[in-house]
Order: C-alpha cells, then sequence, then structure tokens
C-alpha cells in the first residue's frame, strides 16, 4: 500500500495548493464512470492515496448512462482539469474502443478500467482488475502458478481476471452465459499461446479456483453464478462483486468449507497501480512542458 513518501514530485502533481485547503481550485479530477455507481467503493481510499502521493486531486464518481457514453466521453475531455478515469461495469469494454491506445494487457482482455489524458492531449488505457485480484490471491497465500482456475463471465471483468491468471501461470476455463463471448476470450488468448479454453457448462469440477467474475449477486434476486453444490473443501472461491462484501455465492462456498476472497480485493489491492497508472501519465505532462 501507499506509503507518506510522495510518489511525485511537485512540478509533475500539480501539488501547488494543497496547502489551500481541499478542496480547491486547484484541484485535479479523475472521474470513476459507471452505471451506476452508487455501489462503487473506491472514491474515498482513491482520493487518499491520491493525496499520499502528494497530488492536489480527488476521484470523483460520475453516473453515465451507458446509452451516451461515447457523448459523455467527449464532453468530458473538454474539462480542462479533468486528468483521468477508472472505468467501471459497463464501460470497460466499449471505452476500450473510444480511448486513442491501449495497453498490450488491454488488448488481450479488450477492454480497459483506466484511462489518462496525455500530455499531447491523446487518451490511453489500461486494465487493472486482473492485477489486483491476483495481488489479492498472492496476500492470501494462493499463487495461481500452475493452478487450474475457473472463471464465469468473460465481459470486461472476466477477461481481465482470465488474462492476468494466465499471466500468472494458470490454467484457465472460462464459462459465459455467450457462448460466443466465452469462445472468442479463450481464441483470443490461445493464439498468444496462453493456457485457457472455453467451458460449455458452469461446472468448475477440478479447479483449485473458481470466480464468480459476472455482475451476478448485486442484487438480492440474482440467481447464483453456479451451482454451490459442485464447489468442494480444497476449492479458493473468490468474487469480484464488492457490494454486498459477502455474497450469496460467498455465502454458500463458506457454508462448504471453501476459502474465499472478497471482490474488494479486486479494488483495494489495483489502487496503488491506479496511482502509478496516472502518476507515470503525469510524470510525461511535466517532462513535456519542460
Amino acid at each position: 500500500m501507499a506509503g507518506a513518501e510522495p510518489l511525485v514530485d511537485a512540478a509533475a502533481s500539480g501539488a501547488i495548493g494543497l496547502d489551500d485547503g481541499f478542496p480547491n481550485g486547484q484541484l485535479r479530477i479523475y472521474g470513476l464512470i459507471g452505471d451506476p455507481v452508487s455501489q462503487v467503493r473506491a472514491p474515498s481510499p482513491m482520493t487518499q492515496r491520491l493525496r499520499q502521493a502528494g497530488l492536489n486531486a480527488a476521484l470523483v464518481p460520475l453516473h453515465v448512462p451507458a446509452v451516451v457514453l461515447p457523448v459523455a466521453f467527449g464532453g468530458l475531455k473538454l474539462i480542462r482539469n479533468l486528468d483521468g478515469l477508472v472505468i467501471t461495469v459497463p464501460h470497460k469494454i466499449p471505452m476500450a474502443e473510444l480511448v486513442d491506445r491501449s495497453s498490450e494487457r488491454a488488448r488481450l482482455v479488450s477492454a480497459i478500467n483506466v484511462a489518462r489524458r496525455e500530455a499531447d492531449g491523446s487518451w490511453s488505457g489500461d486494465i487493472l482488475d486482473g492485477v489486483g485480484f491476483v495481488r489479492g490471491l498472492m496476500d492470501r497465500g494462493f499463487d495461481p502458478k500452475g493452478q487450474s482456475a475457473f472463471v464465469v463471465g468473460a465481459g470486461g471483468a472476466g477477461s481481465a481476471v482470465a488474462v492476468e491468471l494466465v499471466l500468472a501461470g494458470a490454467s484457465v476455463r472460462v464459462f459465459d452465459v455467450s457462448a460466443t463471448r466465452a469462445h472468442a476470450l479463450a481464441q483470443r488468448l490461445q493464439q498468444a499461446n496462453y493456457a485457457i479454453e472455453s467451458a460449455e457448462t458452469a461446472d468448475p469440477s477440478g479447479a483449485a479456483l473458481v470466480v464468480n467474475a459476472t455482475p451476478l449477486g448485486m442484487r438480492q434476486d440474482d440467481p447464483l453464478p453456479l451451482d454451490p453444490t459442485l464447489l468442494s473443501p480444497e476449492m479458493m472461491v473468490a468474487e469480484v462483486v464488492m457490494k454486498p462484501p459477502v455474497t450469496p455465492f460467498l455465502q454458500q462456498a463458506k457454508a462448504r468449507g471453501c476459502r474465499i476472497q472478497l471482490g474488494e480485493a479486486v479494488m483495494l489491492y489495483q489502487l496503488d497501480a491506479q496511482v502509478a497508472f496516472f502518476r507515470e501519465g503525469l510524470l510525461r505532462k511535466a517532462s513535456a512542458a519542460h
């Protein structure tokens, strides 16, 4: 986690104004866009880390309906003190098409969850959900290397988790209610020589790690992502849904003796990676200005 020592110098960060009260007129804004955003938990801890990094900045939730995303992004780009975006459902996949360039990881996922304004005014994107997810697993003593994983969901979050798991050395099976989407993800990663295949049914048998990477669990009347009787005690069961903290799926997993990882790990363990991503953009701007 971020320490007290600033990660950027004043010239690069726009730290001038930190002693003038918070917030103030020199505030740099990072927006968190989603539809909805009432469930997000990142604004407070992310703002704390930005300030610990020496930035006069804050992360602000912005409810952007999916149908107006391209128009909204066009408007957001006109806000001169908006330096970047954190992106949540359902915008991760379409935003990858709206930025000017994406990281190799993001191209494999075909989605982004962070974007920043570069010195030339263009926008770059990356996907860090899987980074946070795997860091959380490692902190709990579960090393994905050489392990088998079953991921339910091949959307933005599921793709990010699957990509980071294969990058960490796991073999992955991915299931989605859209067989076409699961197959497309598997094919894309197979072409890059990663160990992944699509599954025809939501059966995690034989997996050491089982992941719900769908939105199922956010609402009280949601069905479970898979039949909990297929879970066994030796499995690690993980979520990407953050609210409620312990979803019905995780409750079922605990009842069957499984170790669990809360969905909040995806957010909490990637905050420093997000700050580093935004910091790199600020340093590039500072270098271009000199």
